[in-house]
């Protein structure tokens, strides 16, 4: 209840308040900062007739202030057309909600990583490190470390490090019988 009544208090009369601090003829000025006011006490001493004219007003550009005339007019806007009025095509084509720029279908997924358009050089994508990996797994004389990184377009000690510490993951199925333990997932070392 009290700030209701504080409110109501401190905008009683507050245009006339307003219109009086506008009528006076010296506002008084934001507080200076030390290192300002040490600055305006050192142009007072060396120019003393650069503030004095600052504070003048210049007869010639009020004038000039006062012969400025700017007319604005908005654009105009065209009136959209009435909806009642309209076939259901036309209705389509006014429509601001944008089209799809393509409409072909989306390719499914082949992949559970979605791979780029554009690798750069010494980088690899998941399908193609399993791919390497598969290349050297079969045949390690043929596909060797080094012709690997060369057609990868990987560092040679990268190429060693991928072969090393990076493998797929295989799945070992459930066996029958009395052996039967649970299905787990594991590196393919």
């Amino acid at each position: 209840m009290g700030n209701a009544l504080k409110s109501g208090v401190q905008r009683f009369n507050a245009e006339n308040r307003a219109h009086k601090l506008l009528d006076k003829s010296s506002m008084r000025s934001a507080p200076r900062h030390p290192t300002t006011a040490k600055a305006i006490q050192e142009l007072q001493t060396k120019n003393p007739e650069v503030l004095h004219e600052q504070q003048r007003k210049d007869d010639r550009l009020l004038g000039l202030l006062q012969n400025i005339r700017v007319d604005s007019t908005d654009p105009a806007q065209e009136k959209p057309p009435d909806t009642d009025q309209l076939q259901p095509s036309a209705l389509r084509s006014t429509s601001r909600r944008s089209l799809p720029l393509n409409r072909a279908p989306i390719k499914p997924q082949t992949t559970f990583f979605e791979v780029p358009d554009e690798i750069p050089d010494g980088r690899l994508t998941v399908p193609m490190a399993i791919e390497m990996l598969a290349k050297h797994k079969r045949n390690p004389k043929e596909w060797p470390v080094d012709r690997l990184a060369t057609d990868y377009k990987l560092d040679l000690k990268d190429a060693e490090n991928i072969l090393e510490y990076f493998n797929s993951f295989k799945v070992i199925a459930i066996q029958e019988g009395p052996s039967a333990h649970k299905p787990s997932i594991t590196g393919g070392r």
